[in-house]
């Protein structure tokens, strides 16, 4: 019965490493093609040297897409300015990638022994290998993650890795939030309380008790690092104390756990799936200084903690909100002056409109004045005259 719920537990975690998402639409596709292009500036600032580039079939996709993906990867790489070698016209190479299909491993980062098998190729001196880790799609946006990683054939060894994530926005009203304000800070913080109330639940007591040390890796999708942030002070108020890996990838700290290399009981990852904004209403305060912005703030991310020894997700939890926050900003002099324009030319066209709406009203109104005028005339020589008369006689 415990072998049966390990198998269960494991499912998971199985399911995960070995599934092929299908890209059947545009925006799946843009988004995967925006998280290679996040890798340039990294690839960049890779070990590679002068050494040549072998890019293998790219994992969790399959088929047309998979190939194209490679295509892109490599247009990625000879821009950083490697050399790629195109492996496929390597006589080996059809032979090895058979091999390695159907390796144990094939998920993970390269063994010696796989590697080994590349080292009949004659041009390719690094492998790269880039895995899609997942895509999660609603009405809203599209998020895509991916890892890549580099072997060198000659050493064997892992000499390069990173992982690149990309929030494609379906709806356009929706904008992605690059630099948090401080009201967007605490909005966050507010809701990592749920995170540390479920860690400290009774429900995953038993599960977490004999956890004491955690390996944090980085969350996906968080280019600032604010929300990993929150997550290590959440992790650092219960018992458990986090630890940061040197390379921070999950498949490669998972490699290091397995080969028990790993000093960590567990390790907590993640990714920041949504964090957008969409503009609500923008009004200019009564004192003319300052325009506030009224945005709906959206955030969807996961959370999870794995046992380091046997892949068991021991916790999990995703914290999704949608909340009102309104953003003040200064407005310059020229806006100011543009105002003052606007609001005098709406002036000036509000007379004129006036004025061409009642053109008839006015006229009769101008007519009645001068109508009085000219009969408080006659009334005043009148007047006059009859006075004159009176005082003669």
């Amino acid at each position: 019965m415990k072998k049966l719920w390990s198998i269960m537990l494991l499912l998971p975690v199985i399911c995960t490493a070995s599934v092929n998402f299908k890209v059947t639409d545009d925006e799946s596709r843009q988004a995967l093609y925006n998280t290679i292009e996040q890798a340039a500036d990294s690839i960049k600032n890779a070990p590679f040297g002068s050494k040549t580039v072998a890019i293998l079939p790219v994992r969790g996709v399959s088929g047309e897409f998979s190939s194209m993906l490679v295509h892109r990867l490599k247009n990625v790489v000879t821009k950083a300015g490697f050399t790629c070698v195109e492996g496929k016209e390597d006589p080996m190479w059809n032979e090895i990638i058979k091999e390695f299909a159907w390796d144990e491993r094939k998920d993970d980062i390269l063994d010696p022994a796989t590697v080994a098998k590349f080292g009949k190729l004659k041009a390719a001196q690094i492998l790269l290998q880039c895995r899609v880790m997942t895509i999660d799609k609603n009405n809203e946006r599209v998020y895509a993650e991916i890892e890549l990683h580099a072997t060198d054939i000659v050493t064997k060894q892992h000499i390069w890795g990173d992982s690149f994530a990309c929030r494609f926005y379906v709806n356009k009203k929706l904008e992605g939030i690059v630099d948090l304000t401080n009201d967007q800070r605490m909005l966050l913080k507010k809701n990592f309380e749920e995170a540390y109330s479920s860690l400290v639940s009774p429900a995953f007591a038993d599960k977490l008790e004999k956890i004491k040390s955690v390996t944090v890796i980085p969350l996906a999708g968080d280019n600032k690092q604010y929300i990993t942030g929150l997550a290590i002070e959440t992790l650092a108020r219960t018992k458990m104390i986090p630890k940061n890996p040197m390379i921070p990838t999950l498949t490669l700290v998972r490699s290091t756990a397995r080969d028990k290399k790993l000093d960590s009981d567990a390790i907590f990852y993640g990714s920041v799936r949504q964090l957008s904004r969409n503009l609500q209403e923008s009004y200019i305060t009564e004192d003319r200084k300052y325009r506030v912005c009224n945005y709906k703030v959206e955030v969807d991310v996961q959370l999870l903690l794995e046992d380091a020894a046997t892949g068991n997700v021991l916790w999990s939890k995703t914290i999704t909100f949608s909340e009102i926050c309104p953003e003040q900003t200064m407005l310059s002099e020229e806006e100011i002056r543009k105002l003052n324009d606007e609001d005098f030319g709406n002036i000036t066209n509000d007379i004129k409109g006036n004025i061409a709406d009642n053109w008839a009203k006015y006229l009769l109104y101008i007519l009645g004045a001068v109508a009085a005028i000219v009969i408080i005339v006659l009334l005043f020589w009148l007047l006059k005259f009859l006075i004159s008369f009176f005082v003669i006689r």
